[in-house]
């Protein structure tokens, strides 16, 4: 009887050992393993994961020197207010 205790504590803290350490470890191999292929897949993905931190702040301006085509949109017409 205490032969089948014995081995089910030993089985228990085996299992608690791989689940605390092994486990954890194997899956974050996997992961980083399956993150690099991604990146390898998709480069362009790549760019903004890596390139930018926590807290970076970027900045775009707006391209001024592309205009609307306003050609064909009618005439402007200026209105007055008229007092009565």
């Amino acid at each position: 009887m205490l032969r089948i205790i014995g081995t089910f504590i030993l089985i228990y803290l085996i299992f608690r050992i791989l689940t605390a350490y092994v486990f954890p470890w194997i899956v974050k191999w996997y992961l980083n393993r399956a993150k690099k292929k991604f990146y390898e897949q998709n480069p362009h993905s790549a760019d903004s994961q890596h390139r930018k931190k926590k807290g970076d702040m970027t900045i775009t301006y707006k391209d001024d020197t592309t205009r609307p085509d306003t050609e064909g949109l009618g005439e402007y017409t200026d209105f007055e207010d008229i007092k009565e």
